[in-house]
C-alpha cells in the first residue's frame, strides 16, 4: 500500500473524540488569547474604582449620611444594570440554548433602535471615555503640584507635562497586556487607599459622628455625579465578558468587584471627611501633612493615574478604529479592510490622546470634571441605556415588577442627570469667570 494512501485511510479512521487536535486548533488558539477570571476581576475593579475615590471625602461633606446612603444605592443599581446589559448580548434559541448574538454595547443599541441606536451609544461612549481618561493627567498634575509646591511650576504645566508623557499609550494593542496594567493599577490603588485609611484611623479620636449630619442641597447633586462617574463600568463590560474564558462566571466576578470597591469608597469617603472635616481638599491625599505621608501617597497616585489612563483610552481606540471603515476610503485601511492601516492608527490615536491632554489643561479641577462625567454621559451609560435596552429587547419575557424596576431606574437616572448638570453647570461658570474655585 502506498504511504500516502495508507495515511489517508488512517486519518479517516480517527474520529473527532480520539483525534481532536486538527478541528480544535483555531478554537484553542482563540482560547489562549482570552483572559482568566482573575484577570477579569482586576479589570472590573479597575473600571469601578477610578481616581474619583480620592474625591469621596470632599463629596461626603456635601451630603454626610445621605451621601453614604446614595453611594450604596447607586452601587446596587449599577451592579444590576451591568448584569442586564450583558444579558442583552444573548438570545434564547430552541435547541441551541442561550447564544451570544451581539458583541458590543453599540450592537445592543442597534437592536434597541436600528437606525440610530448604534450612533447614540457610540457618541455617548466616546464622550464618556474621553472624559474619564482626561481625569488621569489632572490627577497626576495635582499630585505632583502638592508634593513640590515651592517649585516655580504651576498646576496646569504639571498636567501638560504628564499628559504628554501618556502619549506612548498610542502603541497599546493587547487586551492581556491591558489586564496586567489593570492588575498593577489595582495594586497601587489598594496600597494608596490603605495608607490614607490608616492615617485617618490613626486620628479617629478626633472624629465626631455629628459631622456626618450635613446636607448641602446645592452641591449634593454634584456629589452624586461624582459617584456615578466612579460606577459607570458598563462601558467596558461587553468587551471584558466577551474576552473571558469562563463567561458564565461574569455575574459572580462583577459582584465581588462591586462589593470590594463600594466598601473602599465608603471607607475612604467617611474616614477622610471625619478626619479633615471642613478643610477637606479636592483630592484627600492633599490633606495629608507635607512630608513622608503626602510624598508617598502622591507618588503612588501619579503611577496609578499613569496606569489608569490606559483602560479608557484603549476602549476609545478600539471603538474609533472599528468605526473607521465607514468613513475612510480603501487606501487608508489595512488588507482585510476592517481597520485603518498602521500610519492611520497612530495618527488617530495621537489626535485622541491630544484631545484629552488639551481638555485636562483647560479644566484642571478634579472633582468638577468627575461630576460633569457622572451627571452627563455617566448617567446614560450606567443607568438609562441598560434599563431602556433591556426592557425593549426582552419586553415580552419580563414580569411586571421587572419592567417597573427598570422604568424607576430610568426616571431616577434622568432626574440625577438634570440636577447634576445644573449644579455642574453653575460650577463650570464659576470656574471660567474666576481664577479658581473652592469646591
Amino acid at each position: 500500500m502506498p504511504l500516502k494512501e495508507g495515511y489517508h485511510i488512517l486519518e479517516e479512521s480517527l474520529d473527532e473524540e480520539s483525534y481532536p487536535h486538527e478541528k480544535t486548533l483555531d478554537e484553542t488558539f482563540e482560547e489562549m488569547k482570552k483572559i482568566s477570571t482573575m484577570d477579569t476581576f482586576w479589570n472590573a475593579c479597575n473600571s469601578v474604582q477610578g481616581l474619583t475615590i480620592l474625591a469621596m471625602p470632599l463629596v461626603t461633606s456635601f451630603g454626610g449620611y445621605w451621601f453614604l446612603f446614595g453611594i450604596t444605592a447607586i452601587a446596587v443599581l449599577s451592579n444590576y444594570t451591568s448584569k442586564i446589559l450583558i444579558q442583552c448580548l444573548y438570545e434564547q434559541f430552541p435547541g441551541k440554548g442561550r447564544t451570544r448574538v451581539r458583541n458590543t454595547f453599540a450592537d445592543i443599541g442597534d437592536a434597541f433602535w436600528p437606525k440610530y441606536g448604534r450612533l447614540m451609544v457610540d457618541a455617548t461612549k466616546f464622550l464618556e471615555l474621553i472624559f474619564v481618561a482626561t481625569v488621569n493627567p489632572i490627577a497626576c498634575g495635582e499630585a505632583i503640584y502638592y508634593i513640590v509646591p515651592y517649585l516655580p511650576v504651576g498646576k496646569q504645566l504639571w498636567i501638560l507635562i504628564f499628559g504628554l508623557a501618556m502619549i506612548p499609550n498610542v502603541f497599546l494593542s493587547s487586551v492581556k497586556l491591558l489586564s496586567k496594567i489593570s492588575m498593577l493599577t489595582i495594586f497601587f490603588a489598594l496600597t494608596n487607599f490603605s495608607i490614607i485609611v490608616a492615617y485617618c484611623l490613626g486620628h479617629s479620636a478626633s472624629w465626631k459622628a455629628e459631622d456626618l449630619q450635613v446636607f448641602d442641597p446645592v452641591r449634593f447633586p454634584l456629589a452624586l455625579g461624582v459617584v456615578l462617574a466612579s460606577f459607570s463600568s458598563q462601558i467596558y463590560l461587553t468587551v471584558l465578558e466577551g474576552n473571558m474564558r469562563c463567561p458564565e462566571k461574569f455575574n459572580a466576578v462583577i459582584n465581588y468587584a462591586y462589593i470590594a470597591m463600594t466598601a473602599l469608597k465608603i471607607g475612604v469617603g467617611a474616614f477622610g471627611y471625619l478626619t479633615f472635616s471642613g478643610s477637606v481638599s479636592d483630592m484627600v491625599s492633599n490633606n495629608l501633612p507635607l512630608g513622608l505621608y503626602r510624598i508617598t501617597v502622591n507618588i503612588v497616585i501619579t503611577v496609578l493615574s499613569f496606569s489608569g489612563y490606559s483602560l479608557p483610552m484603549f476602549a476609545v481606540f478600539d471603538m474609533v478604529e472599528k468605526s473607521a471603515p465607514r468613513y475612510l476610503t480603501a487606501r487608508f485601511l489595512n488588507q482585510d479592510g476592517h481597520r485603518p492601516n498602521r500610519p492611520c492608527v497612530v495618527l488617530l490615536r495621537f489626535v485622541l490622546t491630544s484631545i484629552t491632554i488639551l481638555m485636562a489643561v483647560i479644566i484642571p479641577h478634579f472633582t468638577l470634571f468627575a461630576a460633569f462625567i457622572g451627571s452627563g454621559t455617566g448617567t446614560a451609560i450606567a443607568l438609562v441605556f441598560p434599563s431602556v435596552f433591556y426592557v425593549k429587547i426582552f419586553y415580552w419575557e419580563l414580569r411586571w415588577y421587572e419592567i417597573v424596576l427598570n422604568v424607576f431606574i430610568v426616571c431616577f437616572g434622568l432626574l440625577m442627570a438634570a440636577c447634576g448638570m445644573v449644579s455642574t453647570g453653575q460650577q463650570l461658570y464659576l470656574t471660567f469667570s474666576t481664577k479658581d474655585v473652592d469646591f
